[in-house]
């Protein structure tokens, strides 16, 4: 269970278990699959897989659907994490992050019509870090990306392949540390039920019903729904 720390009118949440511990498990995991399949590394831009190899958190629905963060995990090399914009202190001191860039986006909304000139220096980025450290072998693997990311990895030399299977295989097995999570994760659910069954009453809006549930998981550490 986790302990409540009151500080001024916030309580915070103490982790109920060793973080980093598990941090380092999950980053464990997806190396040893790397190792398997023959793979030098994985680019990850779907933010649960980010946020499994990293735990680094920024605006994670939002970079969900644009792709302008990701993170390069070498199977014997660093980890790079390309954020959004420059907060490196969303990673100070997480034992899963060697480097922190800035990710060159190359999308319509961040580059407009120099997306194409973008594009190339995204390329270019990931290959210097990922040559430096591959030994030679050109296979990355990568969970999602648009035609103007792999084309421009292509023209690097990279060969591309698919990282879901590596990341779904990794996040099969849970550590007794995930298991705590779950289980935290399970007792703030339940609060948000709890607080959901209170207000529940004839002429309530289904959305007046919902923000209860959201509510109760923000204030206890919750970041999203899906």
């Amino acid at each position: 269970m986790a302990t409540t720390v009151q500080h001024g009118a916030m309580a915070y949440t103490e982790p109920p278990t060793d973080l980093d511990e598990v941090r380092r498990y999950r980053l464990g995991r997806v190396r040893e699959q790397l190792t398997l399949q023959d793979y030098a590394g994985i680019l990850v831009f779907d933010q649960l897989n980010t946020r499994y190899t990293t735990d680094a958190t920024n605006m994670q629905i939002w970079c969900s659907h644009m792709e302008t963060r990701c993170a390069l995990i070498m199977a014997d090399g660093p980890v790079v994490l390309y954020d959004y914009a420059n907060h490196p202190f969303l990673a100070a001191g997480l034992p899963t992050v060697d480097e922190y860039r800035v990710l060159p986006s190359y999308n319509f909304f961040a580059a407009g019509s120099r997306s194409a000139e973008w594009a190339q220096r995204f390329g270019e980025e990931i290959a210097g870090v990922f040559h430096q450290h591959a030994g030679g072998n050109n296979r990355l693997a990568i969970d999602r990306l648009s035609h103007q990311g792999t084309d421009a990895l292509r023209a690097q030399g990279i060969e591309l392949f698919d990282g879901q299977a590596v990341m779904e295989t990794a996040r099969s097995v849970k550590s007794a540390g995930e298991l705590v999570l779950m289980r935290e994760a399970i007792r703030v659910c339940q609060l948000g039920m709890d607080a959901m069954h209170k207000v529940l009453q004839p002429g309530i809006t289904e959305n007046a019903l919902w923000s209860e549930l959201h509510r109760t998981n923000i204030e206890n550490g919750g970041e999203w729904i899906e």
